[in-house]
């Protein structure tokens, strides 16, 4: 008895595993995956049920909620690698930021740097708008 169940059900089976075979990652979203698996399921239906049609129907939802389940794992682990990614281009773009800072207060400190000396500037005594300023000496930071 077993043995005839099995040999009623070895077609929509076959079916099945061709439908995922041909189905992959790529076109698990598609129409493929929705017809593969819900023809698989109305055959494994069909034929689970002595060749009722109500049996092949079942099967075909069957098939297809299988199909959308598939779908929706997938779509959820493309969001997680996306993520992922993100994630870790953004790490390595903070330790690059940083190495650079590091890298200038590194050569600040080495004193790569020239040494400042003050320059003296005089300004002269002007008149603007009504207003006189004194000459005065003013003294410039130069490296």
């Amino acid at each position: 008895m077993k043995k005839r169940r099995f040999e009623r059900i070895a077609p929509g089976v076959a079916l099945g595993l061709s439908a995922l075979a041909l189905a992959g990652c790529g076109t698990v979203g598609g129409a493929a995956a929705d017809l593969g698996l819900a023809g698989a399921g109305g055959v494994a239906g069909y034929h689970l049920s002595d060749h009722k049609v109500g049996g092949a129907a079942a099967g075909a939802v069957v098939g297809y909620a299988a199909s959308r389940i598939a779908q929706s794992h997938v779509k959820k682990e493309i969001s997680e690698a996306e993520q992922r990614g993100y994630d870790r281009a953004m790490n390595q773009a903070v330790k690059q930021h940083y190495w650079a800072i590091q890298a200038q207060q590194r050569s600040r400190e080495s004193g790569d740097e020239p040494e400042a000396r003050l320059v003296p500037v005089i300004i002269p005594e002007t008149t603007l708008n009504g207003v006189t300023t004194t000459a005065r000496v003013e003294y410039l930071r130069v490296q």
